[in-house]
C-alpha cells in the first residue's frame, strides 16, 4: 500500500499537467465545437470521399513509415544491444544527433537531395542510369522517406532497451538445441522484444499521423493529410469547427488503432508474463 502511495505521488505532478494543459482544452474546444454546430461537422466528413480520401492516405503514409522504420530499425537496435565496440557509443551519438536538428531543418535536406535538379537526380544522371530528372519531390514517396529519417531514432531507442534486457543465454540455449540464426530469432528474440516492437510501432505511428512539417515541405501543397488540412481550414477557410472535427477524428482515428493493438496482444503478452522479459 506504502508504494503505491508513493507511486501516485510520484505521478501526481505529470497527471495534473496533462489534465490542465491537455485534457481540459480538449474538452472544452470539443464541447464547444458540438454546442455550435452539433455533429454536422463530424458528419460533413465522413459523408465527403475527399476527406476521406485524405484520412486514407493519412493512414496509409503512417503505416507505411512505421512498418520500414520497424525493418530498418531493428538491426540497428539488436547490433547495440549485443555488441560490446566502441561503435555502439558512436550509434548512439548518430541516432540521437537528429533531435538537435529542427524538422523543418532536415526536411529542407531532402528537398536539396530529392529535387529535379538535386543530388540524387545529379548523380543518378552522372552514371548514366537515367536520361532526365526523376520526379521524387513532392510525392508520397517523398513524405515516406522524410517520415523515417525523422522518426527512426524514435524506434531504434525503444528497441535497444528492450533487446538489451533479453538475456543472450537463452539465444545460445537456443543454438545449443540445434536452431538455426533465423528459428532463434522468430521462435525467441522477436517474441520475447515484442513489448518494445509495440511501443516503436505505437510511438512511430502516432507521430507519423500527427506529422505536419514533413508533408507540407517534402509532399508539395497538392499532397494533403490530416495535420495539413487541421492547418488549412483554420488559415485558408477560416473555418473553426471544421477544423476541430477533423483533429478530433484524428485523435480518434489514432486512439482506435492504438485500442486494436492492445486487443490483439493482450493475450500473447500475457503469456509472456505480462510483456516483462524473464
Amino acid at each position: 500500500m506504502e508504494r503505491r502511495r508513493q507511486a501516485a505521488l510520484l505521478a501526481l505532478p505529470a497527471a495534473l499537467a496533462l489534465l490542465v494543459f491537455f485534457l481540459i482544452p480538449m474538452g472544452y474546444i470539443f464541447f464547444r465545437t458540438v454546442g455550435n454546430d452539433g455533429v454536422a461537422d463530424f458528419a460533413a466528413f465522413f459523408r465527403d470521399p475527399f476527406y476521406l480520401d485524405i484520412l486514407w492516405t493519412t493512414l496509409r503514409v503512417s503505416l507505411i513509415s512505421t512498418g520500414l522504420s520497424l525493418v530498418l530499425g531493428y538491426p540497428a537496435a539488436y547490433y547495440m544491444a549485443r555488441t560490446r565496440s566502441r561503435v555502439r557509443k558512436w550509434m548512439m551519438i548518430v541516432i540521437l544527433f537528429p533531435f538537435l536538428v529542427s524538422a523543418v531543418v532536415r526536411s529542407y535536406g531532402w528537398m536539396v537531395i530529392l529535387g529535379a535538379n538535386g543530388l540524387l537526380n545529379q548523380a543518378l544522371m552522372a552514371l548514366g542510369v537515367i536520361a532526365r530528372p526523376l520526379k521524387l519531390l513532392n510525392t508520397e514517396g517523398a513524405v515516406v522517406i522524410g517520415m523515417i529519417h525523422l522518426l527512426i531514432p524514435y524506434m531504434i531507442l525503444s528497441l535497444v532497451g528492450v533487446l538489451q534486457s533479453i538475456d543472450p543465454n537463452v539465444e545460445y540455449a537456443a543454438y545449443s538445441l540445434g536452431a538455426t540464426p533465423a528459428q532463434t530469432f522468430r521462435k525467441v528474440v522477436f517474441p520475447l522484444s515484442l513489448p518494445g516492437v509495440l511501443s516503436g510501432c505505437v510511438l512511430v505511428f502516432t507521430m507519423s499521423m500527427t506529422s505536419y512539417v514533413t508533408p507540407k515541405l517534402l509532399g508539395g501543397s497538392k499532397f494533403r493529410m490530416m495535420a495539413t488540412m487541421v492547418v488549412q481550414e483554420i488559415n485558408v477557410n477560416f473555418d473553426w469547427s471544421a477544423a476541430s472535427a477533423v483533429s478530433y477524428i484524428l485523435l480518434g482515428v489514432i486512439l482506435a488503432v492504438q485500442v486494436v493493438i492492445v486487443l490483439l496482444t493482450s493475450g500473447y503478452m500475457k503469456r509472456m508474463g505480462g510483456g516483462k522479459n524473464g
